[in-house]
C-alpha cells in the first residue's frame, strides 16, 4: 500500500504576516498536518505508534532535519494545496518530501524532511519497526535530494551577534510531551533583527533538530550573520547549554 496525501487550505487572516503572506509557521504546521494524515493513512500515526505494542514502551515521531525553499508566497484569501509522501525508509530514518501548489498548479514551495521514532519512556531513539520499514513510497513520485544528517552549517564556531531569552510555556507542548518542531522556528524567525523581518521575504530554511525541550525550560535563541543574504541560527537550553537546534536562514528582498 503506498499513499501520496494530498490538502487543501485556504489562507485566513490570522494565518498571514504583517504584509499579508502567509506566514512561515502556518505553511509548516499544515506541511505537518498534512503529513500526520499520510501517517494515518499508512497506518503509521501518532496513535498507532502510541499504542501498537503494549509489550514495549510507546513509541513517538521527531523530526531530525527540514529544508524549506520558498519560491512564491501565497496571499491572504487563496487557496493552497500541500502534497506530501514519504520517499525512502532506512533503519534508522524516514524521509518525507513536501510540495506546495497555487490553486493553478504552480510550486509556491517544496521541503524535504527525515525523521526517527523514539521511546516516549527513555526518550531515545530507536530504530523503526518492521511495520514502519516494510513501508511502500509511492512509485509515481521524482523525490528531492535527501538531506545529509549533518549538513556544512552544522560544523561552523561562531558567537552569536544577537541573543534572545525565551520561555517554553504549554501551549509549545505537542502529543509527544515537547515542543513542537514549528515553535521552534517561530522562535526563531521572530529573533531576526526589524529591518530583515520589514524588507525581506525567506527564500529557504535549512534545519538540524539535536536534542528535545520541555515545558518550562528556558531557552537561548542566538544568530549571526553568514553572508550578506543569510543567517545562522542555535537554539541552546540555557540550563545545560546542549544544543537544542541548528540552523540556517536565506532571505531575499521583497518585491517592490
Amino acid at each position: 500500500m503506498s499513499a501520496i496525501q494530498s490538502d487543501t487550505y485556504d489562507l485566513r487572516g490570522y494565518e498571514c504576516d504583517a504584509l499579508g503572506r502567509i506566514s512561515i509557521p502556518t505553511l509548516m504546521n499544515w506541511m505537518q498536518e498534512s503529513a500526520n494524515r499520510n501517517a494515518i493513512a499508512y497506518g503509521i500515526g501518532i496513535d498507532e505508534l502510541a499504542r501498537r505494542d503494549l509489550d514495549r514502551s510507546p513509541l513517538g515521531w521527531m523530526l531530525m532535519r527540514f529544508r524549506l525553499r520558498m519560491h512564491h508566497y501565497p496571499l491572504y484569501g487563496q487557496s493552497v494545496r500541500v502534497v506530501t509522501y514519504p520517499t525512502f525508509v532506512e533503519k534508522y530514518f524516514i524521509h518525507r518530501d513536501f510540495r506546495v501548489l497555487a490553486e493553478d498548479g504552480s510550486l509556491l514551495a517544496e521541503a524535504g524532511s527525515t525523521w526517527l521514532v523514539f521511546d516516549m519512556d527513555k526518550r531515545t531513539m530507536v530504530p523503526l519497526p518492521g511495520f514502519i520499514r516494510t513501508l511502500t513510497p509511492p512509485a509515481d513520485i521524482e523525490p528531492l535530494p535527501t538531506l545529509p544528517l549533518k549538513p556544512p552549517f552544522q560544523n561552523q564556531t561562531w558567537e552569536p551577534t544577537r541573543q534572545t531569552d525565551v520561555p517554553v510555556g504549554w501551549f509549545s507542548i505537542d502529543q509527544n510531551q515537547h515542543v513542537n518542531n514549528v515553535a521552534y522556528i517561530q522562535w526563531l524567525l521572530e529573533a531576526m533583527d526589524q529591518q530583515t523581518l520589514e524588507t525581506a521575504a525567506l527564500a529557504e530554511l535549512d534545519v538540524v533538530y539535536r536534542t528535545e525541550s520541555h515545558w518550562q525550560d528556558q531557552l537561548l535563541i542566538q544568530s549571526t550573520p553568514d553572508t550578506t543574504d543569510a543567517h545562522l541560527h542555535r537554539i541552546v537550553q540555557a540550563s545545560s547549554g546542549r544544543d537544542v537546534l541548528l540552523a540556517r536562514t536565506q532571505w531575499r528582498p521583497n518585491p517592490s
